[in-house]
C-alpha cells in the first residue's frame, strides 16, 4: 500500500492508518509526504508496529518517505534513495526478488526532472522485475484532471512520453479514477489522478494477476493505492452499513449519549456495530 498522507503526526491519521491496516493487512506500507522525521518519526514507527522500516526525513516541512514491512513475510534491502524516492529489493521466501520504488515527486517540475532521470538510469542498470508507485504529481491524459490548462496539458504529454520511453505498463486499478481531490463546493472542487502504480514487462509477466484498488481517502486528500500481487478475491461478506435515524436527534439524551459512548481509539467497523446495538 502506498499513501500520500500529507502529515503523519495526528492521532486521527494514526487511527485511520490502524483501521486501514487491520482491514487490508498489507505486507509493505509506503507513506509519503509525512512532514516529519527524527525522534517523532521513530515514535510513530513504533505505533505502526512493523519490525522493518526505512525512513527519509523531511527537508524543512517538505517531503518525507517511510516504508514499513513485515519482516516475517518479506526481506527488504535498500538499493537507493533520495528526497523523491526509496528504491528497494523485495524477496519472499523461496521466490525471485523484485524491485520496488516508493515515489513522492515534489511539486516543482524542474526538480521532478531529477527523479525522472534517476528512474530512467535505474531501468538500464537493473534488468529485473520492477514496480514503482506513489504520488507522481503529474498525469498522462486530460481526463485525469478536472480542469486542464495549457501548461498542465503540456506536462501531461511529456509525462506520458516519459512512461512510454521507459516501456512501463499501468497496473489495472479499480475505484475512483481521480486519486486526489480538494474543495468542498462545486466551484472550489479540484481533482486529479496524481497517484498511480507502474511496472516493467518482467514484473507484469511474473505477477500477471496483479491489480490495484484505490482505497477511500481518509484523513488525507489522497486515495491510497493498495496493490495485490495475486488480484483481489470477491468479498465473502460485506459489512452491514451503519444507518442513522434522524429521529434519534429529537431524543433529549441523544447528544449526551454520543459524547459519553463514542470511542475515537476503537476500530471503526466493529465499533459502529456495537454502538448501534447500544443505541
Amino acid at each position: 500500500m502506498i499513501w500520500n498522507v500529507q502529515g503523519a503526526s495526528s492521532r486521527a491519521f494514526l487511527s485511520a492508518l490502524g483501521e486501514t491496516r487491520r482491514v487490508n493487512t498489507p505486507t509493505v506500507i509506503a507513506l509519503v509526504e509525512t512532514h516529519m522525521g527524527g525522534d517523532q518519526a521513530q515514535r510513530i514507527a513504533d505505533q505502526i508496529g512493523f519490525t522493518g522500516y526505512i525512513h527519509i526525513d523531511t527537508q524543512g516541512f517538505l517531503g518525507g518517505i517511510w516504508v514499513h514491512w513485515r519482516t516475517k513475510v518479506v526481506h527488504v534491502s535498500e538499493v537507493n534513495q533520495s528526497m523523491q524516492h526509496i528504491t528497494m529489493k523485495i524477496t519472499r521466501l523461496n521466490e525471485e526478488p523484485w524491485y520496488f520504488s516508493a515515489i513522492y515527486a515534489i511539486s516543482d517540475p524542474l526538480k521532478r526532472q531529477d527523479l525522472w532521470n534517476y528512474l530512467k538510469e535505474f531501468v538500464t542498470t537493473y534488468n529485473h522485475p520492477w514496480m514503482l508507485g506513489g504520488d507522481f504529481n503529474d498525469m498522462r491524459y486530460n481526463w485525469e484532471r478536472s480542469s486542464c490548462y495549457d501548461e498542465v496539458c503540456r506536462r501531461a504529454k511529456h509525462f506520458d512520453q516519459w512512461i512510454d520511453s521507459m516501456e512501463l505498463l499501468e497496473i489495472v486499478f479499480s475505484g475512483p479514477s481521480h486519486t486526489w481531490a480538494r474543495g468542498l463546493t462545486e466551484e472550489t472542487r479540484r481533482s486529479a489522478r496524481l497517484d498511480r502504480v507502474l511496472c516493467n514487462t518482467e514484473w507484469a509477466s511474473h505477477f500477471s494477476n496483479a491489480s490495484v484498488k484505490h482505497l477511500p481517502a481518509i484523513q488525507s486528500d489522497h486515495c491510497p493505492p493498495l496493490i495485490s500481487l495475486n488480484g483481489f478475491s470477491p468479498l465473502r461478506a460485506i459489512n452491514k452499513p451503519f444507518r442513522f435515524q434522524a429521529a434519534w436527534m429529537t431524543h433529549e439524551k441523544f447528544q449526551g449519549f454520543v459524547e459519553n459512548s463514542w470511542n475515537n481509539e476503537a476500530p471503526l467497523v466493529p465499533f459502529l456495530s456495537d454502538f448501534a446495538k447500544t443505541l
